[in-house]
């Protein structure tokens, strides 16, 4: 029969045949062992670098409509990254606390609650970069970002809960929010990057914006250097 086939086997796992078997896969569980990643702990430490050890976040969906990226170690807001639904949803903005927004869309949206003055926005098209000199060398990079980091800063200092959007909350605000943990957790871009799809997978700098991203990081290491 079948199972007579699968001899010195437990439901139909085959165990070693002799002695030199026994050592090898004794061997190999020991590298394996020393090997593995703890890897509650490396999310652990990931939530620690953005001050989210203490929300109590499960795993994000791939395309959940915002996630938290980021926690003001002071005041406690909190910076999240999300799409155009969650922007315009005055329900889902009062279950986040959000009344500060990045917008990072051009014709393709719009700031729905622009007239409403517990409202405040800042208009951040981060995918027109290429079509401005701005980012041509260090100094217009940094500037370029200024406006960005500042609201950022500036707002979650002050206790407000920031969203940054675009349509998906994956290509434009994804990379805003990407270059807001360089800045805020003084982070490399591929590290940044990394932190920031654990967090919000949906996240994904495409097109120009890995550039863009290089050019951050060279222009913050270009002005960590001048400042020694």
């Amino acid at each position: 029969s079948q199972l007579g086939s699968c001899s010195g086997s437990v439901g139909g796992f085959r165990g070693p045949s002799n002695a030199n078997d026994v050592t090898s896969a004794a061997m190999a569980a020991a590298a394996a062992s020393q090997d593995e990643v703890d890897y509650a702990e490396a999310g652990r430490q990931l939530l620690a670098t953005v001050n989210l050890q203490d929300e109590g976040l499960g795993t994000p969906q791939r395309y959940s409509a915002y996630n938290a990226i980021w926690k003001h170690p002071e005041s406690g807001a909190i910076l999240y990254c999300g799409n155009a639904d969650t922007a315009k949803t005055k329900k889902v903005l009062d279950a986040i606390g959000v009344r500060r927004i990045v917008f990072c869309q051009t014709s393709d949206g719009a700031c729905h609650f622009e007239r409403d003055p517990q409202f405040k926005y800042l208009k951040y098209p981060i995918g027109m970069w290429r079509q401005s000199d701005s980012c041509e060398d260090d100094a217009g990079t940094l500037a370029f970002f200024k406006p960005l980091f500042d609201f950022v800063e500036g707002e979650t200092s002050a206790g407000n809960n920031v969203l940054i959007h675009c349509l998906a909350g994956a290509h434009r605000a994804g990379t805003a929010s990407t270059a807001c943990l360089m800045h805020l957790c003084d982070l490399g871009r591929v590290e940044a990057t990394k932190i920031a799809k654990k967090l919000r997978p949906a996240i994904d700098p495409i097109g120009s914006f890995p550039q863009l991203l290089e050019k951050l990081e060279a222009a913050r290491g270009a002005a960590r250097a001048g400042a020694r």
